[in-house]
């Protein structure tokens, strides 16, 4: 009998232990995520982000252009496995319109630099359209 409460209150600490780390776990990814969302919502990344788009296309984001406006798409935000962090921006709310980022630290300077990325074909298109007229 005695035994038996033993074994009942090691598997009972054990279930905590193992909760409670699954939940600490979470905690921190949720962390983790929410600031990978306030970086890249701050300012330095939209001024790396319209200088990309101002360079794609002279013109960008002025009135009456093929690149108007842009948006984050929140969803797409992620830690990338080799360092950074990635995410998409939607062109003009056209889903098919988008670019992608990799943002890093440079590690001289302690700033936000654009580490690549790329565009959907839809995008390219037009811009390749757009430029040779």
């Amino acid at each position: 009998m005695k035994s038996l409460k033993i074994i009942g209150i090691v598997l009972a600490s054990l279930l905590v232990i193992v909760g409670l780390s699954i939940g600490g776990y979470k905690v921190m990814k949720k962390v983790e995520q929410d600031e990978m969302v306030r970086v890249v919502k701050g300012e330095e990344v939209k001024k790396i982000i319209e200088d990309n788009l101002k360079l794609r296309h002279k013109g960008a984001l002025e009135e009456g252009n093929i690149i108007q406006n842009y948006d984050i798409d929140i969803n797409s935000i992620f830690h990338s496995p080799m360092g950074g962090i990635k995410f998409k921006i939607y062109i003009n709310n056209d889903e098919e319109l988008y670019v992608f980022f990799t943002i890093n630290k440079d590690r001289s300077s302690g700033k936000l630099v654009n580490d690549g990325g790329g565009s959907s074909a839809k995008f390219k298109k037009i811009i390749t359209e757009r430029k040779s007229e």
